[in-house]
């Protein structure tokens, strides 16, 4: 028996010592896991752009201590898909610039704040991003139009005013961004960007004015939107005509409560080279609304709205959609159904964010032939459980012009079709003068394979569908291009294995942007985080 218990003892004490060790090992493992070589490269690429001093995020990401000091809101936030904010549900549609985070990543953030959210060797960090807090986000404009000082009249009701500002061009000019400077902007709920082509209309300030009845749409600008940029290289620009002698009118939104409050904001342009030839003229229409419906006290509702494209009409290349509501506003959804009942998936926004809205483009253009029709769902909540509900107790909203009443707008952003746009990859058109890194797709591209990732040395890049590889390049944070390969004669494999030394082993901890190009001239992209 003496023996027996022994023997008993003995394995006990094995079996413990193992589960300690299993116990401890994704601590120890996690206390590997370091600001600088690991959740840096994460922040700066994902987070800062908003969470920098002056930015519209309420606290600074930049440094180590203000990560450390933020680790348990940053970890709640990104495991429950808070941050970064992207509202667009993934699983239904894809668009270009999407704000993720990959699994990896979430998982990285998880295991840094669980093993204590140490710093590491802050030799190896990558070097931090720099902002500008004020003035034009895209770099130096070519034309920026400023509004009259102007002194919000927004008493009882919210104030609507347009200025109209000549632009004194005296040559026609191709748009490829607008980006809208609010003045202030607390108090700017939107800026629509109009162009009168004909440069009839009378400059100066018109109140009670929602926007010209014959102006060319170009440009928006409300909570959470980023400025319009379009795609464009040498052979196929796209964007918008700014002709000669115009004048630029900016409908302008501000508030109840803005009352006194003095903006002047602006709008820069920036153009294409005058030598682009083949030119894609973009259009923005309100394809789809309804100003005509109320959401009773209490209750949730559904209003729908439907476009149909005339039979007559020439197939159009659908470049972009953006929805809009307003507080009580809880899902929205469009999709396309063609003539033999075909459904092309637009965009479903199933948890609305009156703060965070945007124009979206999609990677590749949707072909929406003659006969089809745009479909547009909402789903607005009036009862007390909608934090956002204006009213408590809950009133019956209806459709207006207030923020505290109700819209239902869905636009879309269009091109007349032409032969392959459906297999365009807007990303492969990279700006003239704009190729910084904000023009490659930042997030993980599901269609281009990178091994291992983190990765502390050499890694694989594989295309998809097994493709062949024509060419590699691979960009830092900068937009810099460091690594330039290319096949003329005999195409390599579809993997290619990149080694560490090639790429400058000065750029440990750093993530890079990596885009292949394949045998067939498409182009993906991917990043790699390298430990």
């Amino acid at each position: 028996m003496r023996k027996l218990i022994l023997l008993l003892s003995f394995i006990l004490f094995i079996f413990s010592s193992f589960l300690i060790k299993q116990l401890k090992e994704p601590l120890s493992s996690s206390r590997n896991i370091t600001f600088s070589q690991h959740i840096a490269p994460i922040f700066y690429s994902n987070c800062t752009g908003c969470h920098h001093s002056g930015g519209i995020g309420p606290f600074s990401l930049i440094s180590y201590q203000d990560a450390y000091n933020m680790k348990n809101q940053i970890q709640g936030s990104v495991s429950n898909g808070e941050m970064p904010p992207w509202p667009p549900d993934t699983t239904y549609t894809r668009f270009r610039h999407e704000r993720i985070l990959s699994d990896q990543e979430i998982t990285l953030i998880n295991s840094w704040v669980v093993g204590g959210a140490p710093q590491g060797d802050s030799s190896l960090a990558p070097t931090p991003p720099t902002y500008n807090n004020s003035g034009p986000q895209l770099g130096t404009p070519d034309l920026t139009l400023s509004a009259p000082t102007y002194t919000s009249n927004a008493f009882m009701d919210d104030d609507y005013v347009c200025f109209t500002i000549p632009s004194q061009l005296l040559n026609n000019k191709k748009i490829r961004a607008v980006e809208v400077e609010p003045g202030v902007p607390e108090i700017v709920h939107h800026c629509l960007v109009y162009i009168d082509t004909a440069g009839n209309s009378t400059v100066g300030i018109e109140n009670n004015c929602m926007g010209p009845t014959d102006g060319l749409l170009v440009g928006e600008f409300s909570p959470g939107t980023m400025p319009i940029a379009f795609p464009g290289d040498d052979n196929m620009a796209f964007g918008m005509n700014l002709p000669a002698n115009s004048n630029v009118i900016l409908a302008m939104h501000y508030p109840f409560g803005s009352l006194g409050i003095v903006d002047s904001t602006k709008v820069h342009f920036y153009f294409y080279p005058d030598q682009i030839t083949t030119f894609r003229q973009i259009e923005i229409s309100p394809i789809i609304y309804d100003f005509n419906f109320c959401v009773t006290a209490n209750t949730t509702q559904t209003v729908n709205g439907d476009f149909q494209i005339p039979f007559l009409a020439p197939n159009l290349s659908l470049y972009g959609i953006f929805p809009h509501m307003h507080l009580l506003g809880k899902s929205i959804q469009s999709y396309v159904i063609d003539p033999i009942g075909d459904t092309t998936k637009l965009i479903s926004i199933p948890s609305w964010d009156f703060e965070w809205q945007g124009s979206y483009t999609f990677n590749r253009m949707k072909k929406i032939t003659p006969g089809s029709t745009i479909h547009g769902e909402a789903i607005y909540d009036n009862t007390a459980s909608n934090p956002h509900n204006p009213n408590n107790p809950p009133q019956t909203v209806c459709a207006g012009l207030n923020t505290t009443d109700e819209m239902f707008i869905i636009y879309c952003l269009y091109t007349p079709y032409m032969n392959g746009d459906e297999n365009l990859d807007l990303d492969s058109l990279m700006q003239n003068g704009m190729s910084s890194i904000s023009e490659l797709n930042l997030e993980t591209n599901d269609l281009i394979t990178i091994y291992p990732n983190p990765t502390d040395g050499d890694f694989t890049i594989s295309a998809p569908n097994k493709k062949e590889i024509k060419n590699v390049k691979i960009y830092n944070l900068k937009g810099q291009l460091i690594y330039n390969k290319s096949w003329h004669i005999n195409p390599q494999s579809s993997s290619l294995i990149i080694h560490k030394k090639d790429i400058n082993r000065k750029l440990i901890g750093q993530v890079l942007f990596c885009q292949i190009q394949t045998l067939d001239n498409n182009i993906f992209y991917g990043k790699v985080i390298i430990n």
